[in-house]
């Protein structure tokens, strides 16, 4: 009888170890536990919108589920930098520092890697349809700032839509900012709706002109002292200035490629150029910034390449055989090598 309650006994902790063992080693995954919290921020016109657009998509899931602690930034979609600097700062210090984080670690896609950097140079900015903002976010309280794809010195997609090429009128005006106060807010809910909504300074911000004047009011290439500032860079592939389609699916961003290819073929604002490579909205030029760690296509069977949205999974995961959360997880696991 004590035999077989022995060997009752050792078949159950063989089965609990057979079925257990797997869940605990990867419950202990913790290869995403970085010292610090990492903070996404969103760039210009889409945030994250519950139960519709998940910006970040699936990266948030796929830090977590290796240890990452993730907050997502919201700021207004169309604003100025400045506004934009000013909201990231007020979320960092009512959401994340309060929870007792000491610094924070940033990535940051297009806009998003820039409005943290000015947020961190400076501490107010006066818009003169808001008035003056002030805030307090120093370099103490952020160990890392990484930017994906951010147009450190502009774009002449933006310079295309303001109609700053001398070419095109420009669409951009008091219309997008109806757009987005009112049919984001429509669709989606009143938290949807911009507080600072202005279109025509966050596309100058990000105009070659506008671009060029904050990278040299923020150090152009120099990175943050006490900061460990880093970027990365995506590539869209084209053909004679046509954007290649992704297994019969065009790109989201299509039709901005010809507006890059086209400014770089025609030397236009040369002084500004190169225009490409590029995602299709931002060029290798514009995006390198402190250490820069390269430009990504996808490799060959990524047929299209990698555009602007794609860097985040956007609009829905449906980015060919580049996954987003892949990126994004190598790295925060490089950002915890380095002790961040």
């Amino acid at each position: 009888m004590k035999k077989s309650k022995a060997c009752f006994a050792g078949i159950s902790l063989l089965m609990a170890m057979v079925f257990l063992f797997p869940y605990q080693l990867h419950a202990a995954n913790t290869s995403c536990k970085t010292k610090y919290p990492i903070v996404l921020a969103h760039g210009i016109a889409m945030n994250d919108i519950p139960n519709a657009i998940e910006y970040f998509h699936g990266i948030k899931k796929r830090l977590e589920s290796k240890g990452a602690t993730v907050f997502i930034a919201q700021v207004d979609k169309i604003a100025a930098t400045g506004t934009k600097a000013y909201q990231f700062a007020n979320y960092l210090n009512t959401q994340v520092f309060p929870r007792g984080y000491a610094k924070v670690n940033i990535i940051g896609h297009s806009h998003g890697g820039i409005y943290p950097k000015y947020a961190i140079k400076f501490s107010s900015y006066t818009s003169p349809s808001y008035g003056t903002k002030t805030w307090n976010l120093p370099a103490s309280k952020v160990a890392s700032l990484t930017q994906i794809d951010s147009p450190n010195q502009g774009s002449p997609v933006a310079d295309f839509a303001l109609g700053l090429n001398g070419i095109t009128g420009g669409l951009v005006g008091i219309g997008v900012d109806a757009l987005y106060t009112n049919i984001f807010g429509t669709l989606f809910g009143s938290d949807e709706s911009d507080v600072y909504v202005d279109a025509i300074a966050n596309g100058y911000d990000l105009s070659l002109d506008g671009a060029a004047a904050l990278y040299a009011s923020m150090g152009g290439n120099n990175g943050i002292p006490g900061v460990y500032c880093q970027s990365y860079m995506h590539k869209m592939k084209s053909f004679l200035c046509v954007p290649i389609p992704q297994i019969g699916v065009v790109q989201i961003l299509s039709l901005t490629m010809p507006i890059q290819c086209g400014a770089d073929v025609i030397g236009y604002r040369s002084d500004k150029g190169p225009h490409m490579p590029s995602d299709g909205v931002v060029s290798e030029k514009s995006a390198k910034w402190a250490n820069y760690r390269g430009m990504e296509s996808g490799g060959l069977f990524q047929i299209a390449g990698i555009d602007h949205c794609n860097a985040t999974g956007l609009p829905y995961g449906f980015t060919g055989f580049f996954r987003a959360p892949d990126k994004y997880e190598s790295i925060v696991r490089d950002l915890k090598a380095k002790g961040y």
